[in-house]
């Protein structure tokens, strides 16, 4: 703590609502949890460890770690589906981290309109909610801004913790994957919401059937 500060001082007047800044606190909390499965996929594929893991994947950014990760299961055409399914599932994540990145990093302020949007009933529409994010000064790539309401940053809330889900399927065993998924046989409708897995049970496609693998010389 700096020792000239006032022993209570006033916050930041960021002009947002409180239940904006809940939002972004959660996709700040979701979109850690994301990337950290990230890790997860490359040592699974990669077959490393909680121990070496770490030593290899240290430094290495979202995109090279999704990059990486197709390269590993492309490696191996009896997954061919785990790799279809993945690069959908990157895809998402690279749409999310964009708006996410602008979310958290970039700079917030409240638009000012000389009329509110009504409601159905004439009152004003409580989730409209006029805010910009600009890109910071020290950044000169990228648009120059984008607004955002509470409603769209709850929608990326919600879309981050599907995903999440999606990708924790992927950072499972594909036996312990079916136990999980098995042991909601009474409730079977729920086994695709909790654990999440379209690629399981689909056929190879053609082109990774055992004909056209390699052969192992003996």
């Amino acid at each position: 703590m700096l020792s000239d500060r006032p022993a209570s001082v006033m916050r930041w007047n960021t002009d947002i609502e409180p239940n904006l800044l809940a939002f972004l606190g959660e996709l700040a909390i979701i979109s850690a949890h994301m990337e950290e499965m990230l890790h997860q996929l490359y040592w699974k594929h990669a077959g490393l460890d909680d121990k070496s893991g770490p030593i290899v994947t240290d430094n290495l950014n979202p995109k090279r770690l999704s990059e990486d990760i197709k390269k590993l299961v492309a490696l191996d055409p009896a997954k061919a589906h785990i790799l279809e399914d993945l690069k959908i599932l990157f895809k998402e994540f690279e749409d999310i981290n964009t708006k996410r990145n602008h979310c958290l990093h970039w700079i917030w302020s409240a638009i000012e309109k000389t009329e509110t949007p009504k409601g159905s009933l004439g009152e004003p529409d409580v989730k409209y909610a006029p805010y910009r994010v600009s890109r910071p000064a020290y950044k000169q790539a990228g648009i120059a801004s984008q607004e955002f309401g509470v409603n769209d940053i709850e929608e990326i809330c919600q879309n981050c913790n599907w995903l999440n889900r999606r990708l924790y399927s992927h950072t499972l065993s594909e036996g312990t994957l079916r136990n999980l998924r098995g042991s909601m046989e009474t409730r079977a409708h729920l086994a695709d919401i909790f654990w999440p897995a379209p690629w399981l049970d689909r056929p190879l496609p053609p082109s990774s059937m055992p004909s056209d693998l390699p052969e192992v010389s003996k």
